[in-house]
């Protein structure tokens, strides 16, 4: 209960009908707060003011009656603050002021409070499940990963047919080249229209003969190889594959059953060619593409000449038309202006067995 007193105090107002902030003099008479400003009077009930989430950094801010809400603010260090802190509820923190406040606010503060919600579980869902996914799936041991690989290469390539002598001459063409990696590569030529190559989980590489026929070095080849290579090293298809399934995967994780993210990824394995990798993951595997070539002396050149290629492909379609098969990479002008960039200081030598066996494949 308080004593009555006539003490004045300072104060700023907002009456809750206009954002107009009032200068005010406050005065404390039994249980009530009166509040003078301009040619009018308010008069709060003490024990129904509540903190406002606004509260803070050197001010006070209090709350009253129905939304939308009146407010009284006023310094840490006014006398008002001391003759009412001990007989105010206690202020609410953080989020659980926000919360409140929105508690407050009737119909509108629910419809902001789903808004909210909405917003936040849509964030998680879209930017923080993949992000889970994919370290779910860059955990998976290389030896379980080259398994799931091989079920994933017989369902990809089980419908196509193999050009198995392209298939010999490629694999020795690989051979010459040092891809610096652990996984055991595989190389696979199949015959097909479409002008184009995978990389699958676990080292296996499906080349396109489409695409081989578009070739005019044995450079651009070694390009097109390390690229794929990079894919596999970088674990780019099981990536882009768990984040499509980042739900199943990040359950997956918090039980535990890590078995069972190699079950889901299997289960998926027929959609692996709809699989569309990332801007970053194109630009990586052009860029450490490169980096391979540097390694082995080839010309980086290939890789533009490669990227020139396809370019050229791309134009015979409309963004509209364009065939899946392009359109699960970004549109080549932009790789073809950072690849020409990174590689303007570097160059390369022939290779007489990589030419060699070129001839071998292109006849």
């Amino acid at each position: 209960m308080f004593t009555d007193k006539c003490l004045l105090m300072k104060a700023i107002y907002y009456d809750g009908k206009t954002s107009q902030p009032y200068d005010a003099q406050v005065g404390i008479l039994g249980n009530s707060l009166t509040i003078s400003y301009e040619n009018a009077q308010v008069v709060w009930t003490i024990l129904q003011i509540d903190y406002s989430s606004f509260t803070g950094k050197g001010k006070t801010m209090l709350k009253y009656g129905e939304f939308p809400h009146q407010y009284l603010e006023f310094p840490i260090d006014s006398p008002l603050f001391s003759a009412l802190e001990n007989h105010l509820p206690k202020r609410r923190e953080g989020f659980w002021a926000f919360a409140n406040e929105l508690a407050g606010a009737g119909v509108q503060g629910v419809l902001i409070t789903i808004a909210i919600f909405v917003s936040i579980a849509g964030g998680v869902y879209f930017l923080l499940l993949p992000k889970i996914a994919e370290y779910a799936a860059s955990q998976i041991p290389m030896e379980a990963e080259v398994e799931l690989g091989k079920q994933f290469y017989d369902s990809f390539v089980g419908g196509m047919e193999i050009d198995k002598e392209r298939t010999k001459e490629l694999q020795a063409f690989a051979k010459k080249i040092d891809f610096q990696t652990g996984y055991p590569l595989k190389f696979t030529v199949v015959k097909d229209k479409q002008v184009n190559a995978f990389a699958l989980p676990g080292g296996n590489i499906v080349v396109f003969d489409a695409i081989l026929a578009k070739m005019k070095t044995p450079e651009e080849l070694a390009a097109l190889l390390s690229h794929e290579v990079t894919h596999v090293k970088e674990r780019h298809s099981l990536k882009g594959l768990a984040r499509g399934l980042a739900g199943s995967m990040v359950v997956s994780v918090l039980i535990g059953d890590m078995n069972a993210i190699g079950n889901i990824l299997v289960s998926q394995a027929s959609n692996i060619y709809e699989l569309g990798f990332t801007r970053d993951m194109e630009k990586e595997a052009d860029l450490e593409g490169l980096e391979i070539m540097y390694h082995n002396n080839l010309d980086p050149k290939g890789m533009i000449n490669l990227m020139e290629r396809l370019h050229e492909e791309e134009k015979k379609y409309g963004v509209d038309k364009m065939p899946a098969y392009l359109n699960s990479h970004p549109m080549t002008k932009e790789r073809i202006d950072y690849i020409s960039k990174e590689s303007k200081d570097h160059s390369g030598k022939k290779n007489a067995a990589l030419e060699e066996i070129w001839k071998k494949i292109k006849k």
